[in-house]
């Protein structure tokens, strides 16, 4: 008689669940009740068998994302707990890698003070910034239809490659200046980078003009306003570059004229607005809106073609 084999049940990697769980702990108002050490032992339960650097990161933004009172209470116990179990000189090698965002960095720094460390050195993150180009469309059409604004960065201290991120600009209607699409480069060397960008741009006979980094920062954050007015969600490439966006985008210097703009207000317009993929779907299969000189509107049939618009 063959014996019956045993199913096991699928094993589930602690990282997996590590987020859900630092929440469920951090959300509720126990943790307001609890002492010290039975918040430091959950903390030990939690961290078995997941890696260093990712337990600090995701302890991180489940920590942003506690409310207040959470927080208050988790600065009095976590940083301690990190340097008695040896994870301090992780969080150090997480913001020195610059592998946060410009939201999360500041709660790692509040962090690594109380821990004892001296921050002095992190507290102001290597300028990563590269290079930057705009090109819009006004001196073929009279006026803005069309505009795109890319900024490369550095991929790290050391310079040996560069990533970008490339902004779509529609001023018809119903965009208005907002952003309409994005897109992020693949990582190669700096050179590389910049020739094959200008190339597809010299074979479309246009040629992108330098920008600084202050200009190129007030272009985007002055698009994501019009996103906000034209009730207009963010593309959904994105929502999925979030972090991106905030370390090499938003970080930037301002210029006097960069409207404000926080990772608050990127999460709410990732939230709120009608989807921009059902516009373009729209455009390509249907026809556009463009707004004339003298204000009035028109339906263009067919899809965009920026070079034969009229």
């Amino acid at each position: 008689m063959s014996k019956r084999k045993k199913k096991h049940a699928p094993k589930i990697s602690p990282a997996t669940t590590l987020r859900p769980r630092l929440d469920a702990l951090w959300a509720g108002d126990a943790l307001l009740h609890q002492d010290d050490a039975a918040i430091q032992a959950d903390l030990d339960a939690i961290a078995r068998d997941v890696a260093a650097d990712f337990l600090v990161v995701t302890m991180l933004r489940a920590y942003l994302a506690a409310p207040a009172p959470m927080r208050d209470r988790l600065d009095r116990v976590v940083p301690r707990w990190l340097s008695q179990r040896g994870y301090v000189s992780t969080l150090q090698d997480v913001v020195a890698g610059q592998s946060l965002g410009a939201d999360v960095r500041p709660a790692a720094l509040g962090w690594m003070k109380a821990a004892g460390v001296d921050t002095r050195s992190f507290e102001r993150p290597p300028n990563l910034f590269f290079r930057a180009y705009y090109y819009d469309d006004a001196g073929m059409f009279g006026g803005k239809s069309q505009a795109y604004v890319i900024v490369f960065w550095y991929t790290s201290p050391r310079k040996k490659r560069a990533q970008g991120m490339g902004f779509l600009l529609d001023y018809n209607p119903p965009w208005d200046g907002s952003v309409k699409d994005i897109l992020v480069t693949p990582a190669s060397p700096p050179d590389r980078a910049l020739r094959e960008f200008l190339s597809v741009w010299a074979r479309g006979g246009m040629k992108p003009e330098t920008v600084g980094a202050q200009e190129a920062k007030t272009v985007v954050l002055t698009a994501l306003h019009c996103n906000r007015t034209a009730q207009l969600r963010l593309p959904r490439d994105l929502i999925a570059a979030r972090e991106i966006f905030a370390q090499y985008v938003l970080s930037l210097p301002n210029a006097p004229d960069t409207p404000a703009f926080t990772m608050d207000d990127f999460d709410f317009l990732a939230r709120h607005g009608k989807p921009p993929e059902k516009i373009v779907h729209f455009e390509q299969t249907t026809g556009r809106r463009v707004r004339l000189k003298d204000g009035k509107e028109l339906i263009v049939m067919g899809s965009p073609d920026w070079e034969n618009e009229e």
